[in-house]
């Protein structure tokens, strides 16, 4: 029988078997099986196969045919030897990869796998579509065919893999030691995954056996913190962490405001987290002094273990650029949790019951009657969207949206009332409902001339919920850390970009919007001119009245907005004098400058952090 068995084996020539075995491969890649995980030590295995009986070989390609079928998602790392490579005993760890149909809690989550996908099989990612609703990437050798797309689910957040081509044509970058802690992360994220408790010291000796290099202890860490974030396990550490941040902030600035509150189980006598306010002392003092003087609030929900909400408190520039007032989280966004919010900003500001204050919030949860009841002094503006969105729900039917959209960003009384006479044409339900929505709250041609705004959404909370979204992810201290230095960099980049415009008199946005408004000018004539009192007319039946020594038109937008309007250019343009100098002052590069000149001292790393607390 072994006579037989050897000759079979002999018979068989070696051409015949590497035909047979890549005949196989390309069977199953040709059924476009997305689960196919092709072995990266196919040349190992061959030769070894080769040296077995026709047995063992069939028996191996049977047992490849069942992991495709049972659409496995696991496989080993290469066997490779040498030192500066990974040992082949130290290294046979199992990891999941990419398959088709695979589902994701978030758009962070499918980027953080790909991320660290890419880094352990040694290949570079070219981002092909990078979109809150769909992510594409492909390898950056242009001769692979290795693609993966994956795009939101309807019904939610969660990310489904729709496009996946598992094939790698390109070679593969060698196994040394990359001395990042992003690659570190990555390599020895099953470490973590498996003890998130293991000490740097553990991790460094692992390095050392494996790399024959001693990593910086430093490293290790940020490569920890980096891969407790992507598995979700620094929850726990972040909370730990806070009484250290609030030490961290005011080693900086003795002025920095960061409150942490604490509140006793009932069942149990420790601690348990409530709410924490933070609050930078040259955010406030520039908001207060150089910036316009509407502060919009707005309520983020986290998605973490806790589902916490985080109250946000941002506003504008002379240059419209928001700028970060204040931060509190919280566990419910609630009245309690908003008059705590808006009582810490007030004396933060040092503000007398909110005087100067104009708050521009959406009215849910209780924070208009905060704002009513804590700050009575303040002025509460409603966001226009919740109003649109409420009159959409009751009156569905009803043709008047453009004509809402119009009569709230209308700066003239008149042309209000009109496009309300309009409404009620379309529907009369619909106007009277608008009409006992408290109009003067979300109407822009109510909005007090010393703000020098005319937002009437949360678009400044929007946009800034988008600069900070990929920071929610994080846990509380290292979102709070990472959102303070982030606006120490506004601080500083806005500081030396303003040397670019010491030769002009107002900010460049301002001069985009005068460059527009003066082009609209072209079209109207000065009819009537009386000293520093001029009166424009279209050709047809509106006239306008503009008085330059007060700055204002007939039209509002002059004294809303602080800008000169369209009838205002072409009436300053007729007397032949500088548009720049009827610019409210707020505008002024002048004010720019000293908003963001003191600078902001940017909070150190958390490995550079003093332990002491």
């Amino acid at each position: 029988m072994e006579e037989d068995k050897q000759s079979v084996v002999k018979g068989i020539k070696e051409p015949k078997k590497r035909r047979l075995i890549s005949s196989t491969n390309h069977a199953g890649l040709s059924n476009c099986s997305p689960e196919y995980v092709r072995s990266r030590s196919s040349t190992n295995r061959r030769t070894a196969i080769l040296d077995t009986d026709t047995a063992k070989l069939q028996k191996a390609l049977q047992f490849k045919n069942e992991k495709n079928k049972r659409k496995v998602s696991k496989e080993l790392f290469p066997s490779t030897k040498g030192k500066g490579e990974l040992v082949d005993q130290q290294c046979r760890v199992l990891r999941k990869v990419l398959y088709h149909g695979q589902r994701f809690k978030d758009v962070t989550q499918f980027r953080n796998a790909i991320q660290v996908y890419a880094i352990r099989e040694q290949f570079k990612l070219c981002i092909m579509e990078n979109r809150s609703h769909i992510v594409s990437c492909e390898c950056s050798d242009l001769s692979c065919d290795w693609q993966v797309t994956a795009i939101r689910d309807v019904r939610g957040k969660g990310f489904v893999i729709t496009q996946f081509s598992p094939k790698h044509n390109c070679p593969r970058l060698d196994h040394a030691f990359h001395p990042a802690s992003k690659w570190i992360s990555a390599m020895f994220l099953h470490r973590w995954k498996e003890q998130p408790s293991i000490s740097t010291t553990e991790v460094r000796n692992e390095i050392e056996s494996m790399y024959g290099i001693k990593c910086p202890e430093w490293k290790v860490f940020c490569a920890a913190n980096r891969a407790k974030q992507i598995l979700g396990l620094d929850y726990d550490d972040g909370y730990a962490m806070l009484h250290q941040f609030k030490e961290e902030m005011e080693r900086i600035d003795r002025d920095n405001i960061v409150l942490v509150e604490t509140e006793t189980h009932e069942s149990r006598e420790e601690e348990r987290f409530k709410r924490v306010f933070v609050c930078c002392a040259r955010t406030s003092y520039a908001f207060k002094v150089h910036c316009r003087g509407i502060l919009a609030v707005d309520g983020w929900e986290i998605n973490n273990p806790c589902n916490s909400v985080m109250l946000v408190a941002a506003g504008l520039d002379g240059n419209n650029g928001i700028l970060p007032v204040a931060f509190c989280e919280v566990q419910v966004e609630d009245l309690d949790s908003w008059v705590y919010f808006l009582k810490n900003i007030n004396s933060a500001l040092r503000l007398e019951n909110g005087k100067g204050l104009c708050i521009l919030g959406d009215g849910d949860n209780g924070v208009e009657y905060a704002v009513e009841e804590f700050l009575p002094r303040a002025v509460y503006r409603q966001c226009c969207h919740r109003i649109f969105n409420e009159m959409v729900r009751r009156f569905p039917t009803a043709p008047v949206q453009h004509l809402f959209w119009s009569a709230c960003r209308t700066t003239s009384a008149t042309r209000f009332y009109n496009y309300m006479e309009l409404i009620s044409l379309g529907s009369q339900e619909c106007h009277d409902w608008l009409k006992n929505s408290n109009w003067e709250r979300w109407a822009l041609f109510c909005m007090p001339h010393w703000v020098k705004c005319t937002c009437v959404t949360l678009t400044i909370t929007e946009k800034l919920r988008t600069s900070f979204d990929h920071y929610l992810e994080m846990s509380i201290t290292r979102r709070f850390t990472a959102i303070a230095r982030s606006a120490a960099e506004i601080f500083e980049r806005r500081r030396m970009v303003v040397w670019k415009w010491y030769r002009e008199k107002v900010t460049p946005t301002v001069q985009d919007i005068i460059h527009d408004r003066c082009s609209d000018g072209r079209r109207f004539i000065v009819r009537k001119q009386t000293g520093t009192l001029l009166e424009l007319t279209d050709g047809c039946s509106s006239c306008y009245e503009l008085n330059m020594d007060a700055m204002s038109c007939s039209c509002g937008l002059w004294q809303i907005s602080g800008i000169p309007c369209a009838h205002a250019c072409k009436g300053i343009k007729y007397m032949r004098r500088k548009i720049e100098d009827y610019v409210d002052s707020m505008m002024s590069v002048q004010n720019y400058m000293s908003t963001y000149a003191p600078g902001m001292m940017q909070l150190p790393q958390e490995y550079a952090w003093k332990w002491d607390a």
